[in-house]
């Protein structure tokens, strides 16, 4: 019956599934993809071998799941952020909303996802969905929290311009550049960005 709340079983399954979707998305952003190994994973999920394979039969297994769990996790992030922007500037807005979607441990997990699964079509078609549902859902509000007057073609690229700088810090990140640096660059870009939107 679908109106019934699920049973100890049911709710130390799910548990179990979060735990090792969560320490999947942990290891790719702290490893990469090559190095997200079942075992790294099941270790960081806290789990047993048979509890992993109960969930997951495969690593092709896991991360199918991941990418829509990733996506879910990016969408949190956004919402809370969203709840917490009191009294920001339109330029503050769009690069912290993009900056919680898109960046830190989020934004790593992602871009290896992105390239560990470059050549398997169905699982990129499906990543490429889930972000693209993800992106609009941002776009409109990051539209949302910022002033009306504001044309949406000139929101509409400002908001493309932010997300590829974003990104471009998280790859820059990656390859262990200087935080402040990074720090200093998304601070000059929200005072472009907010000229930008005017």
């Amino acid at each position: 019956m679908p109106g019934l709340p699920p049973n100890k079983h049911q709710e130390k399954s799910l548990r179990t599934r979060t735990l090792l979707l969560d320490a999947a998305i942990e290891s790719l952003a702290e490893v990469g993809y090559a190095g997200a190994s079942i075992a790294d994973i099941t270790a960081r999920a806290g789990v047993t071998r048979g509890a992993q394979l109960h969930q997951f039969h495969t690593r092709a297994e896991l991360f199918a799941q991941t990418i829509g769990h990733l996506t879910e996790r990016q969408r949190e992030a956004m919402q809370r952020k969203a709840r917490a922007l009191v009294g920001e500037t339109a330029g503050a807005v769009l690069v912290q909303l993009v900056t919680a979607t898109f960046a830190g441990q989020l934004g790593r997990a992602a871009v290896e996802l992105y390239v560990g699964i470059a050549n398997d079509a169905p699982l990129r078609r499906e990543m490429l969905r889930v972000q693209h549902d993800l992106t609009v859902e941002l776009l409109d509000r990051c539209a949302a929290l910022i002033a009306r007057d504001i044309a949406r073609e000139r929101l509409e690229s400002t908001f493309w311009l932010t997300i590829n700088l974003v990104r471009g810090a998280t790859l820059d990140e990656m390859v262990g550049r200087d935080r402040a640096r990074r720090k200093q660059v998304l601070a000059d870009w929200t005072t472009l960005a907010e000229t930008a939107l005017r």
